[in-house]
Parts: structure tokens; sequence; C-alpha cells
């Protein structure tokens, strides 16, 4: 059984893009495509000051690529070329493809994480109701043992779900992380208050073991406290993780994920893919 039904990758004929695509190859159980949005007409930012003529070749050019990998690999492909907004152009495309997940490759690692991320990717991230992977470079697309960080919120509550229905049917490994994200002495300034919440987030974790556990799922737990951002990064590499699950602050969390948050630091240092759930209404 296909671990997803219907992709949607967003390729612009860069390395990150195209392998990204090819780590999404054998996931669709439906419909694989691949999407470049040319901007309809002007510079855009990051972009340059370039004719529109120019990223329409630039455009037909990628797609070409794309099908190429994907006729190499034996596997259907629908290109689909757009034009407008890049983020608009994804998100829009996604729900006409009725695509249950949206992928994005990452660039390397000499940025920044904002830079990493990317400004369309953040949007996409942003405003789409769909779930999205975002896959670094230098990293595949697995199962094996994913890292599931969470703090019982609602947001999260729907990572975990995602989390839960993946590893039934890839049979991969669960590892719950809940972080008390604390400043620096907090623990010795005030054990009592530090206590009462470690104790909670013992309890948080281990709710969702014994829910993994009850469904055939193995499953270990970790409670720390520090940089959140920090922590889960370290634990990923710690573990072994295939891939990070995470949950978003819905079509709000734009606004998060351009301020630094906890979500959009991971993306950027991650040493595996992350999928960011939305969460559904």
């Amino acid at each position: 059984m296909s671990v997803f039904h219907n992709i949607l990758v967003a390729v612009d004929g860069s390395p990150a893009s195209l392998h990204a695509l090819k780590e999404s190859f054998g996931l669709a159980g439906g419909t694989l495509a691949a999407i470049f949005v040319a901007p309809a007409s002007g510079p855009e930012p990051g972009l340059g000051a370039r004719p529109a003529a120019y990223w329409l070749d630039v455009q037909t050019k990628a797609l070409a690529a794309a099908a190429e990998l994907a006729r190499a690999a034996g596997v259907p492909l629908k290109t689909i070329a757009a034009q407008g907004e890049a983020h608009e152009g994804i998100v829009a495309a996604a729900e006409e493809e009725v695509s249950d997940l949206i992928v994005v490759g990452l660039k390397g690692r000499d940025l920044p994480p904002a830079a990493l991320m990317g400004s369309t990717t953040a949007r996409v991230i942003g405003f789409s109701p769909r779930n999205v992977l975002i896959v670094p470079e230098s990293a595949g697309i697995g199962f094996k043992r994913l890292l599931l960080p969470t703090d019982g919120s609602r947001y999260s509550h729907q990572a975990t779900e995602e989390a839960l229905r993946i590893c039934r049917v890839s049979g991969g490994e669960l590892v719950v992380l809940s972080v008390l994200d604390a400043p620096p002495g907090f623990v010795q300034e005030a054990p009592e208050v530090a206590k009462d919440w470690l104790d909670t987030l013992q309890e948080l974790t281990a709710r969702v073991q014994r829910r993994a556990e009850s469904q055939g799922i193995r499953c270990q737990t970790a409670v720390l406290s520090g940089s959140a951002y920090r922590i889960i990064v370290e634990q990923a590499r710690k573990v072994g993780a295939s891939l990070i699950v995470m949950g978003s602050h819905g079509r709000t969390g734009i606004k998060r994920l351009l301020m630094g948050s906890v979500t959009e630091r991971v993306v950027g240092y991650a040493p595996c893919p992350v999928l960011v759930v939305k969460r559904k209404k």
C-alpha cells in the first residue's frame, strides 16, 4: 500500500527540486505531478529582472528534465505549466489535482534557515491546506523511523494522527518527543514549576506511545528541556530519523514561519525530510 495517493512536486530545474522529484517516485498510489510556476510578468524576489519569455523557456526545460527523469524510471508523471505567483500556483494546482501531499526540495546548507526554506516554500506551507514535505538535497525519503515532536496542541494532534497512519502503512517505528522550551537556568531556578511541566509532557508522550503500541507500532519516547528546534534536530540525528512529522498553525502559519518559528528552524537544519501537517477543519 502506498503511503500517499496524489502527490504534487514543485520543480524549478534546480538539482534540489529534481532530487525531491526522484525521491517521490514510488510514493504515490494515484497521480504524481510536477509543476513549474513561471512569473507572469516582471521580476520576482530573488529571480532578477528577466522577461516573461525567459522564464517560460526555463519552465519548458525544467518540466522536460522532470519528464525525462520519470520516463527513465518508468514512472508516470503529469507535468503542469502555470504562470503567476509561485506559491499561489502551487497551492491552486494541489487543490485541482486533489493532492494529499505537496513536495518541495531544499537547497544546500550554507544559508540561514529562513533563506534555506525560501519564501515560496514558506508561503506554500502557510497558505496551503495540504500537507507539505520538504526534502533536503542531501537526504532521501524514508519511513523506517519517524520523529514526532508534540506539545499536545490541536496542531500537533493532527501531526500525531498522520505519523500513526504513516507508521501503520509503512511499518515504521515512532519516536515521540516533547520539549520544555525554557530559557537557560529555568529548571534550576524554578524546579517545582519545571517538574510539573515535565510531568505533563511525560504523560503526553506516554499517551501517544500507548496509542501507537495498541496499533502494533514500535514506539519510544523522550522528554527534554532546552531550545526546542535544537533538541528536535539533535534528536533526529541521534535516533537516525528518516522523517520528522510536525504540525503547523493552519493558514496563519505563514506569519510564524517568517518570524523564526520552531518549524522554520527545524526545516532549515534537519538532517532528514520534514513533513508539515496541516490541521483539518
